[in-house]
């Protein structure tokens, strides 16, 4: 699975313009510096974001010190004015001015009651009667109420005996906690003696805008005071400050892209499609004008400008040298097809004026064989302008025109059918073919036969063909000197063997079939 992920790998790189490698691999030579400049940032903005945290949870502080200070203040205050009202006088007017001085000395509204020695309120505020049972311990002693409206501060002296009372509202403690000039979206709760006094309860939760807990300590009964609000909001500073290392790392890689494409890639380019474009013949290749700084690539089109200048002389060449062999190769054949056929005019000569009939036949029979020579040069030199090898339909019927108009008197009415299909062999095989085709004609004229039947067909495996004759003379028991026949077979299956092929042999029908290389079927 690997190798095929790797495979496909290196076939899509492959397959990419220089412009996208020289861009991912500069991209990729940057990364670690883009790496290093964004987690730096990142830290940055973290270290920023929690000084912004520690300073917005400082807040919680100034809340919890006025909430001490309320009780410091109030425990103070209540015990001089219990003092004072147990030493006055009886039916003075202490007990008012010390209620009043309570109410004067808070920074928030509250009720309180005094208490004298045996347990009984001294002086309260007006509505305000606590119960409160003696204790073992001195000291004070803070609760929530049980519907979490009011905070009780509860003193008691060094016999564990009450000496006053403290109770203040939700609302007013709410207010002492607020600090003015400051947003007031947060939550804020008092926590102790298992119960709650929730505050505030104005924070919404923000996108992207962590939200922030902590806890502060109230007096020395295990009280706390919570706040939940949101950390002060990322900064545009703060994300450009992240940012611009990620578009310096692409800045980068883009300029790096475009110097390399402009300047490099661009006038490769162009001559590569000018090059591409030049044909073998063409005038010689005209350059675009190429502006870049680098001397190389002017130079590396001065140099393709005159290698195809030295490519059009050496094509010139050539193309003469080819049509002078060409024209040599012609000429060669034109001569040995006129020197054939002298030679079989020659013979034909000799076959008329011998006295002898058998010498007569022995020339004719060679005139023949010289003749097919010729009807083979005369065709392979008619195709030399194609290259495609010799045409076997116009080569066996013309051979065929020639047996006929050659043919001794006794054959003068023997038919030569032909069904030729259009395929092209080389010289070797049209010889063969040829001195094939002679030879069961003749035969066919020397014993008699009544017609003789040539066929080429396609073959059914691909480059060859088939090629069948077919006579009377061919069939088994057929009148015909034997010594003939001797020579005949003999003949016949030798020429098979240069055909590279062995001889089909139906003496039942009298056919003779044997298979061609070809070298392609023209159109018909």
């Amino acid at each position: 699975m690997s190798d095929q992920r790797t495979g496909w790998w290196t076939r899509f790189w492959a397959r990419l313009a220089t412009g996208p490698k020289m861009l991912v691999i500069l991209t990729l030579g940057l990364l670690p510096l883009g790496v290093v400049a964004i987690l730096t940032s990142i830290h940055s903005a973290r270290e920023n974001s929690a000084e912004r945290a520690r300073q917005t949870l400082a807040r919680l502080d100034d809340k919890a010190e006025r909430l001490n200070e309320l009780l410091a203040r109030t425990a103070g205050t209540i015990r001089a004015a219990n003092a004072a009202v147990v030493a006055a006088p009886p039916n003075s007017q202490i007990c008012e001015v010390a209620l009043r001085r309570l109410g004067t000395l808070q920074a928030i509204p509250g009720r309180y009651a005094l208490y004298r020695t045996d347990g009984q309120p001294s002086c309260a505020s007006a509505g305000f009667a606590p119960s409160a049972a003696r204790v073992a311990d001195p000291g004070s002693d803070l609760a929530i109420g049980a519907d979490g409206q009011a905070l009780r501060l509860v003193l008691y002296d060094d016999f564990g005996r009450i000496e006053g009372i403290a109770e203040f509202s939700r609302a007013a403690l709410r207010d002492l906690t607020f600090i003015p000039g400051t947003s007031a979206d947060f939550d804020l709760e008092l926590l102790g003696g298992g119960r709650r006094m929730l505050l505030r309860n104005d924070y919404r939760a923000v996108p992207f805008v962590q939200a922030l807990s902590d806890l502060a300590p109230i007096g020395d009964e295990g009280f706390q005071l919570r706040i939940r609000l949101g950390a002060a909001p990322v900064r545009a500073v703060d994300v450009l400050l992240i940012l611009l290392p990620v578009l310096m790392w692409l800045a980068a890689a883009l300029i790096g892209w475009i110097i390399v494409n402009r300047l490099l890639l661009q006038p490769l380019g162009r001559i590569q499609r000018v090059v591409s474009l030049y044909k073998p013949g063409d005038r010689p290749l005209d350059l675009p004008s190429l502006r870049s700084p680098a001397k190389e690539i002017g130079e590396l089109g001065q140099a393709f400008d005159q290698v195809t200048r030295t490519m059009a002389r050496h094509e010139a060449d050539l193309e003469a040298a080819v049509e002078r062999q060409k024209r040599l190769v012609r000429e060669v054949h034109h001569r040995v097809k006129n020197n054939l056929q002298v030679v079989a005019s020659l013979l034909n000569l000799h076959s008329r004026g011998s006295p002898n009939e058998e010498v007569a036949a022995a020339y004719a029979s060679i005139q023949r064989r010289v003749d097919a020579l010729a009807v083979v040069h005369r065709n392979h030199y008619a195709e030399l302008e194609e290259n495609r090898g010799v045409a076997l339909k116009s080569l066996v019927s013309e051979l065929a025109a020639n047996l006929r108009a050659s043919a001794p008197a006794q054959a003068a009415g023997m038919q030569i059918r032909l069904d030729i299909a259009p395929f092209h062999v080389t010289q070797d095989t049209a010889v063969s073919v040829a001195f094939l085709v002679t030879e069961i004609v003749e035969f066919g004229m020397l014993c008699g036969a009544s017609a003789v039947s040539i066929v080429l067909e396609a073959a059914e495996d691909a480059g060859a063909a088939r090629l069948t004759i077919e006579a009377d003379s061919l069939v088994d028991g057929f009148d015909c000197d034997p010594a003939l026949a001797e020579r005949f077979d003999r003949i016949v299956i030798g020429l098979a063997r240069q055909l590279r092929s062995a001889l089909d042999r139906d003496p039942e029908h009298g056919r003779y079939a044997v298979r061609l290389a070809v070298i392609d079927r023209a159109e018909a």
